[in-house]
């Protein structure tokens, strides 16, 4: 029996997430059918609270940064696809609303969300302009006491589902952009095309076009110059990679080894062969990484304030845990065998493992165009310091300090030359496993915020030498970068160097 929505809000956090946790059981992956969600399905969410986190106090909801995160994570725990399901609507849709939107367009949704099975989407990319948003075509103009949206939008999750959208626009004339909530049921929002994705079959991917109309206090107040919005929602966005990964990733572990350690070869099992003891270990490390992410995100992070300022490390989560999910998703498909292979197969979820997370690697910006925006703030910055020594700046800079011991003895003397783009991506990823390293070390140092989320100690310094490791091929793969493309012949592949700072210095540290 479900709890009623009143006594929902004023259960205590513990209360409400055991909860939540234990009634989700028929949205498994291993059983949940690979299709957009019926309504009676999702309204098994909603009472739930499945919104409520993201749901303002004074609008009914239990505003709560941690419970939005926790309902991601526990979501993406028993099935990846409806974690991002959850975050789009919640961080995506919802949290906009809360901090943008006008209070009669409050009171309109959140009385919607908290009692009704709907579907909230963003509706930002375009068939025309790919990654680049300051290409769209879709235009807005004011029309009497509103506004006259016209367009056309791909990739939009829920793109024959959601009831409500915000879209983002571009004026006719200028490069200024903004921010509409819609609402389905008043028309001119069109699916013209259902795309066959992949992976993640239960959000529903499609082209629609649009030529709405919206009353005046449905265009949300955000006001930065560009595109400087659109680049805080995904900021928010790309944060919440660390709390499906820890989720998603948590359940590969457990299942990777009760394969291996069941699955009978000769007089043996699996899990006595050595390297398949290896490929396990790395999947269990990979978890404890994202972990160290994830509690990065819940306990120094907040989904109701403006996340602009955290843009290094909302790059850098998105770039690591995407990346990690898809090497343990490929790892456990591997040791299944040919049942991993297998869609549906009776004791494995391998094959849709694969499929759901491969595409976090090119959603919320492709990894490679991230890492370049990344290695940019970190050359900026770098520059502006005055200093000579890119090692020394790590200890000055606060996403990567806690990092800084752990690299002492790699020569990063010449990485900031960055002469080449390839250069800058390939920095891009050396600093995301920095920023790993850094999150490893400061969640080593603090007590896990429950039960679900502890690490053993031995683990942190294994995981902070997987990533370390990962750096050192990183820093050849730099130099490797002029070899390909004969700009540079003559110089020499990086090996590791002990670096002048010893690592009991307290040099370069604030």
């Amino acid at each position: 029996m479900s709890i009623p929505r009143n006594r929902l809000i004023d259960l205590d956090s513990t209360a409400f997430l055991d909860n939540f946790q234990r009634g989700i059981g028929a949205f498994d992956s291993a059983v949940l059918p690979q299709e957009p969600l019926s309504k009676d399905s999702l309204r098994e969410l909603i009472d739930l609270g499945i919104y409520l986190p993201a749901i303002p106090r004074a609008y009914g909801g239990r505003e709560s940064h941690r419970e939005m995160c926790e309902i991601i994570e526990i979501m993406s725990e028993r099935n990846l696809p409806m974690g991002m399901y959850t975050m789009i609507v919640t961080v995506l849709f919802l949290r906009n609303v809360a901090s943008s939107g006008d209070e009669a367009l409050k009171k309109e949704v959140f009385e919607d969300f908290a009692n009704n099975p709907v579907i909230g989407g963003l509706a930002f990319t375009e068939p025309s302009s790919g990654s680049n948003l300051a290409r769209m075509r879709t235009t807005y103009e004011p029309d009497g006491d509103g506004y006259r949206i016209a367009g056309v939008k791909h990739w939009q999750a829920f793109s024959e589902q959601a009831d409500w959208w915000i879209v983002c626009a571009k004026h006719p004339e200028r490069k200024e952009f903004a921010y509409f909530a819609h609402k389905r049921s008043d028309g001119g929002f069109e699916t013209t095309e259902v795309y066959d994705s992949l992976g993640l079959k239960n959000l529903g991917y499609g082209l629609n076009t649009l030529d709405i109309r919206v009353p005046g206090h449905y265009r949300l107040t955000k006001s930065r110059p560009s595109l400087g919005d659109a680049a805080e929602i995904l900021c928010a966005s790309r944060f919440s990679k660390a709390a499906m990964s820890s989720g998603f990733l948590r359940r590969l572990t457990a299942e990777t080894l009760h394969h291996v350690e069941s699955r009978q070869i000769g007089d043996g099992t699996l899990h006595d062969i050595d390297y398949v003891k290896y490929k396990v270990s790395r999947i269990k490390q990979n978890s404890v990484v994202c972990n160290a992410l994830y509690r990065h995100l819940m306990l120094d992070e907040d989904y109701r304030t403006d996340m602009e300022g955290s843009m290094f490390a909302s790059l850098a989560t998105k770039v690591l845990s995407s990346e990690l999910m898809l090497e343990s998703a490929l790892d456990y498909q591997q040791l299944c065998g040919g049942e991993g292979y297998r869609m549906g197969a009776p004791d494995n979820i391998a094959a849709y493992a694969l499929l759901d997370a491969r595409v976090y690697t090119i959603f919320d910006g492709t990894n490679d165009l991230l890492c370049q925006h990344l290695a940019n703030l970190f050359l900026r910055e770098f520059q502006d310091s005055g200093l000579r020594s890119p090692l020394e700046f790590v200890g000055r800079f606060g996403y990567l300090e806690d990092a800084f011991f752990h690299l002492t003895d790699i020569n990063f003397s010449h990485l900031t030359d960055a002469s080449s783009q390839a250069k800058v991506v390939i920095l891009g990823r050396i600093l995301s496993r920095m920023y790993g390293i850094g999150a490893l070390e400061k969640a080593s140092r603090s007590t896990a915020p429950s039960e679900r989320l502890a690490v053993a100690d031995a683990d942190y310094p294994r995981a902070i030498a997987v990533l370390k490791n990962e750096i050192l091929a990183l820093v050849n793969e730099y130099e490797l970068t002029d070899r390909l493309t004969g700009t540079d012949k003559a110089s020499d592949v990086i090996h590791p160097q002990t670096a002048a700072l010893a690592a009991g210095s307290k040099a370069g540290m604030r």
